[in-house]
């Protein structure tokens, strides 16, 4: 769903934000316009997003999400890109891993995210580019659940079946078909 898309987009461009040297040049987007005065800059975007059915309600997704890094190609470009490579991974390890508590919204949305790879390019002839960039991808995956509303709802009754307590030991450990309670919740109704 592409809400959970954005939610997940901007959950990790705030996680990379919160590292000092990415402060404020983390944008999520693939078209945010990059300039020498910029650099460093980092764009977070999401390409593929395909799901498998879980159950009969829920969907789990491998959103593919890749992280561009740009600095401007000049003799430490390399370093550059090496150095703020190893921020964003132990940035996004640190939230996927309970380091970070209370826990981040990154990791509410999501339940894993996997590294994958890390290509570095550049544009122009060796030695000539304005500008190098490191293309880190992460697999994203999550669940979808679709939304669901119930107009009107008011009561839902509850039936409970338990093991046989009479049985010492309780034998078989499953419902033994009777039934032992029953509820009737009521919702308040707002005028």
């Amino acid at each position: 769903m592409s809400a959970q898309r954005k939610l997940i987009r901007h959950a990790v461009r705030d996680a990379l934000n919160a590292v000092p040297l990415l402060a404020g040049r983390v944008k999520a987007s693939r078209v945010y316009p990059v300039a020498a005065k910029n650099c460093p800059v980092v764009l977070v975007y999401t390409e593929r997003d395909p799901a498998t059915k879980s159950n009969d309600f829920m969907q789990k997704r491998d959103l593919q999400l890749k992280i561009i890094v740009i600095v401007q190609a000049d003799a430490d470009a390399d370093d550059a890109l090496d150095d703020l490579c190893e921020a964003i991974e132990v940035q996004l390890e640190a939230h996927m891993d309970g380091m970070i508590m209370p826990s981040s919204q990154l990791a509410d949305l999501v339940d894993s995210a996997q590294y994958i790879d890390t290509v570095l390019t550049y544009q122009g002839e060796d030695g000539r580019a304005d500008f190098v960039h490191a293309e880190m991808q992460y697999t994203i995956s999550y669940y979808h659940e679709p939304a669901y509303e119930f107009d009107e709802l008011g009561k839902v009754s509850v039936v409970i079946d338990m093991a046989n307590p009479r049985n010492d030991p309780p034998e078989p450990h499953t419902p033994d078909g009777q039934v032992d309670a029953r509820a009737d919740i009521v919702f308040p109704v707002d005028p």
